[in-house]
Order: structure tokens, then sequence, then C-alpha cells
């Protein structure tokens, strides 16, 4: 009878010790029985190694012809350096790239075929892909049949395209990738003129050689979207000889109705981070458990869309849209392995996390978020500013220790890494940044800091009149505006809302940047104000704050409310149905950003359409009897 042997776990600690003395072994030449020879380099190696990670070497060592045989392979078009990282690779597990390694290291590990190193280069490419180096990506990715980085670097040159098209790498772009680009449906442009510009640069870069490619290229635009007088100018400049050719292609190709690119049908939105919709008030307290939502509302179409949510249940995220309309998230908290603990005595089941350092870039194509290089500390709600070229992360709630909550981190959005910078003067909660004048200004109670960047210093400000907190702020030209918030007693310690103390309307402090000063302004005139939600914001070239104007324990009502400066006034800009918006919550964080509706899924998120009777009324009949509109608690 055979007997049944129980699988067991691999000893980890043995596939280490293998690796070291593999390792050891190479160090010291022993027991080698191949050497490659590169340039004037030769390495010592094992064949049973090299034949372990590549496809290539295996071939050669296992073949039966001669080759096989070899004590000595001389290696062509390989650089000694990227080798010594293959080799290293091989025999420790580790493999070391960076931003000026990992193309070079993408080519050899093509050539040599290791397979785990193309795999990790590519991932670390399609990372680091931004705007400055998109095209030049695209083309890499053809070139060695990356389809992952290619269509990477697509999406991002389609986002890009305005910023690009000028670029040298684009306009060395062969013509088979110009077409691919210049057809896409997808371009971030609001003007078919960018689409033909770019075009005719790309033929006027070397017009003798490309000659051939005129009427594929310009047939790739779509006239009818150009305005006539575009067009007339356009046509008139053509070279006489090929303007029949050209004007014949151009319009045998041009569609009877264009359609519009990506870029032209974006819209400006409100997004709203970690709300909450009506089926999930109850079960969030609950468990806490419900994957944060993100949803964002278009004022000029009055709709709801519903934005991918943020990856691994992430909550309690710091947001920024740049002002090339990428949206960030950085920081936050994720459920501890899903676990959930009966928690105090009321016995509520609340659910256990952990502070991360994530970072993520939203593909508004693909409603989805892309990982970047996580910050270097762990940040709930940390402030999120994009100042002079860099996004800076500052504080946040979870930092653990005065002087850690005083820290302040740069990414450089071209370089894909953090960095620290000089810390806030003083640890504080309940702070809001705001940038202008390309300085970061950060407040809290009364006091204001502000950073330059270029002398990475911070210099305390002039005063505030009122010591406040859990206010929102935003900057709009020479001024920053410091709305609503709790007002902080001194004796007694006690916060209350500013409508408390002001009757019903939210009180407003406008700080000069030229003078130095703070001065009161004209409050806004709400009806009702549930404190802290309101959020300032610009939209549409004016700056304006989104509010709640009702209780907490009310059915949610919103509405935006726009500044006018010169007559130091604010007035209602526009009232936010509750046939349209439901239930954000107390916690959402509000920005805006350009985005496209038909990437995005419509949101239901709305209450029954039979809560609402036809006229719009407050009350209405139901089986004979008068019903008002039912109570929302959250």
């Amino acid at each position: 009878m055979t007997e049944v042997v129980e699988p067991r776990a691999v000893n980890s600690d043995y596939a280490v010790s293998l690796l070291e003395q593999l390792k050891f072994f190479y160090e010291q030449k022993l027991l080698t029985d191949v050497v490659l020879l590169v340039e004037d380099s030769e390495f010592p190696c094992h064949k049973m190694v090299l034949a372990t990670c590549s496809s290539y070497f295996r071939a050669m060592f296992m073949s039966g012809l001669s080759e096989s045989k070899q004590t000595h392979v001389h290696l062509r078009n390989v650089d000694p350096v990227t080798l010594q990282i293959i080799i290293t690779y091989a025999y420790t597990g580790n493999l070391a790239i960076t931003d000026s390694t990992v193309e070079p290291l993408y080519e050899t590990a093509c050539f040599l075929q290791v397979e785990d190193v193309l795999l990790q280069c590519r991932d670390y490419l399609v990372k680091k892909i931004n705007a400055e180096n998109c095209v030049r990506m695209l083309s890499f990715g053809d070139l060695f049949s990356c389809s992952e980085l290619k269509q990477s670097a697509k999406r991002m040159v389609e986002h890009k395209f305005p910023l690009v098209y000028r670029q040298d790498a684009f306009l060395q772009l062969s013509h088979e990738l110009l077409i691919d680009i210049l057809s896409s449906d997808n371009l971030n442009v609001e003007k078919e003129e960018t689409v033909r510009e770019a075009a005719m640069l790309w033929l006027e870069y070397n017009m003798e050689a490309r000659s051939q490619h005129l009427s594929s290229v310009l047939s790739q635009i779509r006239i009818d979207a150009l305005s006539e007088v575009t067009q007339r100018a356009w046509f008139q400049g053509l070279p006489p000889n090929d303007k029949s050719v050209v004007v014949q292609g151009l319009y045998k190709s041009m569609p009877k109705f264009f359609k519009p690119r990506l870029g032209m049908t974006k819209e400006e939105m409100l997004i709203f981070m970690e709300a909450l919709s009506e089926t999930q008030s109850e079960a969030i307290v609950m468990s806490n458990l419900i994957p944060t939502t993100v949803v964002c509302y278009s004022p000029q179409a009055e709709k709801v869309y519903k934005l991918c949510n943020p990856p691994g249940n992430l909550q309690k995220v710091g947001t920024v849209v740049t002002p090339d309309n990428d949206i960030f998230i950085a920081g936050g908290q994720i459920p501890l392995n899903n676990s959930i603990t009966n928690y105090g005595k009321s016995g509520k089941l609340q659910a256990v996390f952990h502070s991360v350092n994530s970072f993520f870039w939203f593909d508004a194509q693909q409603n989805e978020w892309a990982p970047k290089t996580p910050m270097l500390c762990a940040r709930i709600k940390p402030s999120l500013v994009y100042c002079d070229g860099c996004i800076y992360a500052i504080g946040g709630d979870n930092v653990s220790g005065e002087l850690n909550k005083r820290t302040v981190e740069r990414y450089d959005c071209e370089k894909d890494d953090w960095t620290m910078v000089s810390p806030l003067p003083f640890a504080w909660n309940w702070s809001t940044s705001v940038v202008a004048n390309d300085c970061i200004y950060v407040m809290t109670h009364d006091l204001m800091y502000c950073y330059f960047p270029r002398a990475d210093t911070w210099v305390e400000m002039a005063m505030r009149k009122t010591s406040r907190c859990f206010a929102s702020a935003g900057a709009f030209g020479d001024l920053i505006f410091y709305i609503g918030g709790l007002h902080v007693v001194s004796n007694s310690g006690i916060r209350l809302p500013t409508s408390t103390l002001d009757g019903s309307s939210v009180t407003v402090e406008i700080y000069d940047i030229n003078k130095n000063e703070w001065r009161s302004a004209a409050n806004i005139p709400a009806k009702r104000y549930s404190d802290p939600c309101v959020r300032a914001v610009v939209l549409l070239n004016s700056l304006c704050i989104f509010m709640r104007e009702t209780h907490m324990n009310e059915r949610a009502k919103y509405a935006i409310y726009q500044y006018d400066v010169e007559l130091d006034r604010w007035f209602l800009r526009q009232p936010v149905s509750e046939r349209v918006l439901w239930d954000l919550g107390r916690d959402f964080r509000c920005a805006v950003g350009k985005l496209y509706p038909s990437c995005l899924a419509e949101s239901t998120w709305k209450p029954p359409t039979y809560l609402f009777s036809p006229d719009g009324a407050e009350e209405f009949e139901v089986d004979g009897e008068l019903v008002s509109l039912p109570q929302y608690n959250s």
C-alpha cells in the first residue's frame, strides 16, 4: 500500500540560504563554467543560474549544438553595467531599477529574454509615465511591442495632448503612431484647431520626407469641427501643387456628422469624496466598512455621476486637483484585514483601521485610480495643495507626536518622488491650506503661516480677528477667503458654530495678500447652517461655496453661493434639488475638476420619485391624506 505523504510548506529559510550560497560562489568565482564577454568586461557565471532566469541562455546551453559547449560567450550590443544588474538579479532576486537604468535594462532583458526583469521594468515605466515622457514612452513601447506600456503612454498623450504636441519627441513620431493619435476620439482638446496645428507641425518638421503622408495625416482632422475662418485661411495656405489632392482627400474622408473629441465634452464638476448615499447611512454606523463613495455633480447639467471608488476601501484621504486637471488622492486609512470589533459600551460594531501612505492619480478616461509613488509618511486626511509645479502633503491627523504632525512633504510630478521640506511651525489640528501667488497659506484658529517654496521657509502672517477651526478656505486672485467653521471661545474652550453667533448667516473673513491684513466681509445669507458643511471652491472662474442649508437631522438641502468682489455680496447662484443630490453626510470633501460624462456612470443616487409631488410641494396627498416629505437622519 502506497504511503500518502502530506505536502509541506516550502522552507523559505532554505531558499534564502541557497541564494546566498550561489551569490558567494559567483563573487568568489567558484565552480563557474561559463564567461560572458561584453566589450572589455568578463563575467564568470554558472550556466545553471543563467539558464534558470533567461530563456536566451536556456536555449543556448540546452540546444546540443556547438554553442552549448562554449566556455566563453560574446554578447554584442549589450551594456556591461546593465548586464551586471541582470546577473545580480539572477543570483539574488534583487533588481535595482532607477530612472536612468530602466530603459537600457528593459532593452537588455528583452534581448536576453529575462521575463521577470521585463515585467518589473514595464511596471516601473508605466508608473513613471507623465506629460514630459509619455510620447517617448509611446515610441519605446511600440519599438519593443510592449502593449501595456504603449496603451498607458497613449492614454497620457491623449490626456496631455495640448502640452505634448510641440515636444521634439512628438515631432519625431512615426507616421503610423501619429495617425493612431490624430484619429483618436479621446484627445483632450477643446478645439479641433489644436489637432490641425499638431498635424501641420509634424509635417513641417521634415516636409521633404513627409510630403507623401500629407493627405493621410490631414484627413484625420475633422474639418467640420473647424471654424469657417480657420478652414478658409488654412486652404489658402496649402502648397499649390498639393492643394487639390489634399482638399479632395479631406472632404472624401470627412464624416457627415463629426464625433466630438473627448476634450470637447468635458464639464466642470464638483467632486465629493467620502459621501454617503441614502442606503449607506445606517450601515456605516453599524460597521464603518462601507467603501468610500466618490460622486461628482455637474451644475450645468444638474446631474450626478459616480467615480470609481478608491482602492482597498480607502477612507479619509487628502484630495487635490492640479491646474492641468489631474486629480490625486493621498494617505487615508484602510480596514485591518476586514476585521470588525465590538467596540465600547454602546456595543456598536466598529472596524479596525490603520493609516497608509498611498498616493493615486485618477485616470479620467478609464475611470480608475492608478498608483503612484507612496508618500514618505502615513497620513490621515492630509491637506493636499498644488504649488509651483509640485504637490504638497501637509500634516495629517494620524501622524503621531507633535514633531511628526508638523511634517510636510513635496511630490515632484515629473520625477514621481517625494522629499521632505521644512516642517510647519506648530502641530495643528483642523487646519486648512490654500495656494495663492505661488505660495502656500495654512490657517487655523486665528493664525496663518505662509510657505515660500523657493526659500523653503515658513513665515507668520497677520492674525485673524476671530479664532475659528473647521473652516473652509479658498483663494481667488490676491484674496484668501476664510469661511464658516466653529468659533473657539478661549476661556471655556467651547467651539460654537458661526451661525450660532451670527444668526442665520455664515461668517466670512478676507485676507488681502498685498496688504497682509484681514478684514470682515459680507456674511453668506444662508437659511440654516449645519456646521461644518461649507466648502469653498472656484467654480467656472468664480469664488463659490457649496453648503448644506439644513441641520443633520433633517432632509438634506444644498445650495451654491457665489461672491461678487466689487459689491462685497453673496448671492444664491444655484439651489441643488434633493431630487438630484441626496445626502452627502457631514465628512465629505469637495474639489472642482473637469471630467468626461461619457466616461462616467450617471448615478442613480437620488431618493425614490414617489417621495415627491409633481409640483415640488413639501406636502402632497397620498390615499386621501396630506403627507409631508420624510425627514432623513444621517
